[in-house]
């Protein structure tokens, strides 16, 4: 049986090569929010990198999702607010904290507390894991055009 680092890094959704889809919003409607304990987050990050981030270095708040992502519902539900910055300079929109070359969050220890309780259904599946009634099993598969272009 492989571990959760294993399947997320290489195998996401049961695709060979494929990673780290939960941190990416790509081409779906998907945001990575709400974060509901930012503040403590923050924290949580100046601490370890000894530096005092702004909140808007990290989150994107509503105004400013819906303005990013017009064509996307998720961007336009204020609930879903605040949520973790993506990196617009990539195809694929990784969070900020997601490192795309090693395929690994790069705060994982202490990652927000959404992050701590997302899992997949595939990835609970494997792992022979049940779904807690409140949390949201997405299905889901990358684009079969070139999953792995950056």
């Amino acid at each position: 049986m492989s571990s959760a680092c294993q399947i997320c890094s290489s195998k996401c959704f049961g695709v060979d090569g494929y990673d780290g889809s939960c941190c990416k919003l790509e081409e779906r409607d998907f945001i990575i929010g709400p974060i509901s304990d930012s503040d403590e987050f923050l924290g949580r990050l100046n601490n370890k990198l000894e530096r005092s981030f702004e909140k808007s270095e990290i989150f994107i708040e509503f105004d400013e999702g819906r303005n990013l992502f017009p064509d996307r519902s998720a961007w336009q539900n204020p609930s879903n607010f605040p949520a973790l910055r993506v990196d617009v300079s990539k195809s694929k929109l990784p969070c900020i904290f997601y490192n795309t070359h090693g395929k690994f969050c790069s705060v994982h220890e202490i990652r927000p507390k959404s992050c701590q309780d997302y899992f997949c259904g595939y990835l609970s599946n494997q792992l022979g894991l049940q779904a807690e009634p409140h949390e949201e099993i997405i299905e889901f598969r990358p684009s079969t055009d070139d999953p792995f272009k950056t």
